[in-house]
């Protein structure tokens, strides 16, 4: 029996949903669904398996994490419904589905002002959501993302990723010299894939932000690191604007900073990650793209000679 079989019954009593239609995009191994029920009322459903021995109770916490988060944010889908299967195989979750186009199919056809203006919005709606406090329990952010990724660079001498994709010594000496930027006071939600493939547009306007089942705590500014590896690559307007948004009319040096560092220290585990990924689905594509992600970061910050990456000089105008 497939997964939405196994819980089908549940959903009608739920939604009286008279149509379904499964959602292919995206990277997750989670299923996903479109509910059309009355009244055109629609919703997803997202389906994730349970590992044998293992509980939902990591899935749930992100579902409740939802609902806390869409107090602070109108854009994120509202919460309904969170469940597991009898036989305990998967669990699933019912939120809001927002209708709209991806941002990142959208921006290719807007004007430069109107990728700005997006983007300038993205930067403010990051805002609001950072206004939620990780746990008070935490662990302190510099010991827990170093531990992190110390580990993530044992894996990468463990797969014996080829390394002279970028000068990693350089990349390195640059990691240690910027450490002390790691340092954070406060600790708040972090979304940790905001790009605008993770974006709803509709009319030329931001309606709403998808995908939180990456969602972590931690430094606020380290949910800048898809704005590095992927939005740049994807509209500079928009993510110049989004830099914009966030931090209003100045941007501090302690934001490139912060930036900058993890940029770079997020150069290991984007490989190690399209290395892993692309194993699991028997094909060199992610791990190549990975590679051209790498290269295009290290040029964009001048071989880490500049926080400030190149393109937002550029833009901006920002030159000595």
């Amino acid at each position: 029996m497939d997964s939405f079989s196994k819980i089908r019954d549940y959903l009608s009593d739920l939604t009286g949903f008279t149509d379904v239609k499964r959602i292919e995009k995206g990277y997750s191994f989670e299923k996903k669904y479109i509910l059309s029920g009355s009244c055109d009322q629609k919703y997803l459903l997202r389906i994730a398996e349970i590992p044998k021995g293992q509980s939902a109770a990591g899935k749930k916490a992100e579902f409740e994490v939802i609902g806390r988060a869409g107090q602070y944010s109108e854009l994120v889908p509202k919460a309904h419904y969170f469940g597991v299967s009898d036989d305990d195989s998967l669990c699933y979750m019912l939120l809001d589905y927002i209708p709209g186009r991806d941002c990142e199919d959208a921006l290719v056809e807007l004007s430069s002002d109107d990728q700005y203006s997006l983007g300038f919005d993205a930067g403010k709606e990051l805002l609001k959501l950072h206004r939620l406090d990780a746990p008070e329990d935490m662990e302190e952010w510099h010991e827990r993302y170093s531990s992190k990724y110390k580990r993530k660079c044992s894996v990468f001498d463990e797969y014996n990723i080829k390394s002279g994709i970028v000068d990693m010594e350089k990349v390195s000496r640059f990691i240690r010299a910027s450490n002390s930027n790691m340092g954070c006071e406060r600790q708040s939600f972090l979304h940790d894939d905001y790009h605008p493939g993770n974006l709803i547009v509709d009319k030329k306007k931001l309606c709403g932000i998808i995908d939180f089942n990456r969602y972590d705590w931690g430094d606020p500014v380290h949910d800048f690191v898809k704005t590095a590896y992927f939005s740049s690559a994807v509209s500079i307007p928009f993510s110049v604007g989004q830099i914009d948004g966030y931090n209003g009319d100045e941007v501090s040096s302690e934001f490139w900073g912060k930036y900058s560092l993890y940029a770079a220290m997020m150069i290991v585990p984007d490989l190690v990650w399209s290395c892993w990924y692309s194993h699991q689905v028997g094909s060199p594509e992610q791990a190549e793209l990975s590679e051209e992600r790498v290269r295009r970061v290290f040029w964009d910050h001048d071989g880490f000679d500049s926080e400030v990456p190149l393109w937002y000089r550029d833009y901006k105008g920002l030159w000595d």
